[in-house]
């Protein structure tokens, strides 16, 4: 097998040759990477480690400028971030600036630049997604209705709006989803026949529970769910779920919705034993991720970190298929690089990569 037929097979729980592998990092982790092998590209990064990875790619936006009066770059909806720096030397991007952060009123909305499905560069992400296809399973498209609503509140006021004032919150969500289902499916249009999944995704779990109760997550958030996986499935697209934290109780629904993958597996969280998770799911989804990436791998020893990587292949590869091994969320910039050596290379050598 190669890598895509090892990661579509693992994905559709089928028999596969070995468990593949992917890499989430940050910018500097993947350019320490390079430096290590002296090479350039995240392809090439995956193949020094032996990773089966997956081809990640966006779209570029090509509509009307939306540059500020001060020159600021605004994204999309007039959000704006900053860049942060990072005590280790790696950086993050913030947002500074939500636009319906002041809004109570449904009517506003109707005055809102809610911009233009189509103003982004659909052939040459069609280009990248078939070139990709004929190495990686290829994977692009975000739509997270919650991620969404917290960019044009705010978090904090998205919460409070979700509970003073749910009407409001439904408004923004419908136009919003309007917009990213149109997105989506110009994307899914052009990349017809070379794209392979597609994300649906959110952050629903904390540390310690869901962010909010499960009642409200199932009223006002997977009727898009629901509308948006419909819309994949239509083009025969894998749905990939990426949900942190402790977030076991949504799972039944996320399957019965139709998502086929659920990152990032935070196995340390409340209700997310691994062996668990295996024995009630792991015949419907396929689990991503799971190597401990807040204490292990940047904090542990190498040894750690092997019998780690171990773990997860004898519990949630128990059974040969239906998991794709590689850490649980980004490897943040500080992180050891002998710890990050020594996970591929245990899974090498576990897997006989």
């Amino acid at each position: 097998m190669n890598s895509r037929e090892r990661m579509m097979a693992a994905i559709d729980r089928k028999a596969v040759d070995r468990i593949p592998s992917d890499l989430w990092c940050t910018a500097e982790v993947l350019r320490t990477l390079e430096e290590h092998f002296d090479v350039e590209g995240q392809e090439t990064v995956y193949d020094c480690l032996g990773v089966d990875g997956m081809g990640y790619f966006g779209t570029r936006y090509v509509g009307k400028d939306r540059s500020l009066p001060d020159g600021t770059e605004a994204g999309i909806w007039g959000t704006r971030f900053e860049e942060q720096v990072l005590p280790t030397g790696g950086t993050y991007i913030e947002q500074t600036h939500c636009p319906l952060k002041d809004v109570a009123d449904i009517r506003e909305l109707d005055d809102f630049n809610w911009e233009d499905p189509a103003d982004y560069d659909f052939e040459e992400a069609a280009e990248t997604c078939k070139d990709f296809s004929t190495r990686r399973a290829t994977i692009s498209g975000y739509q997270a209705p919650f991620y969404d609503l917290c960019m044009l509140f705010g978090q904090e006021t998205a919460l409070m709006n979700l509970a003073l004032r749910p009407e409001l919150v439904e408004a923004v969500l419908d136009r919003a989803a309007k917009y990213r289902l149109e997105e989506h499916r110009l994307l899914f249009e052009a990349t017809k026949g070379y794209l392979d999944i597609t994300q649906v995704t959110d952050d629903f779990g904390s540390q310690a529970n869901l962010v909010m109760s499960a009642g409200t997550i199932r009223s006002i958030f997977w009727p898009h769910y629901r509308n948006a996986i419909k819309l994949a499935k239509s083009y025969g697209l894998r749905v990939f779920h990426h949900d942190d934290g402790a977030m076991s109780e949504l799972i039944p629904d996320l399957i019965e919705m139709g998502v086929d993958v659920l990152n990032p597996i935070q196995w340390k969280c409340p209700g997310m034993d691994l062996e668990r998770l295996k024995r009630e799911f792991g015949k419907q989804i396929c689990f991503h991720g799971s190597v401990e990436n807040q204490e292990i791998i940047p904090f542990g020893t190498t040894d750690a970190v092997r019998a780690e990587v171990r773990k997860n292949l004898r519990i949630l590869g128990s059974d040969g298929t239906g998991f794709v091994i590689g850490p649980c969320h980004n490897i943040q910039s500080g992180t050891p690089l002998e710890n990050i050596l020594a996970m591929y290379d245990e899974i090498q050598k576990v897997t006989g990569a």
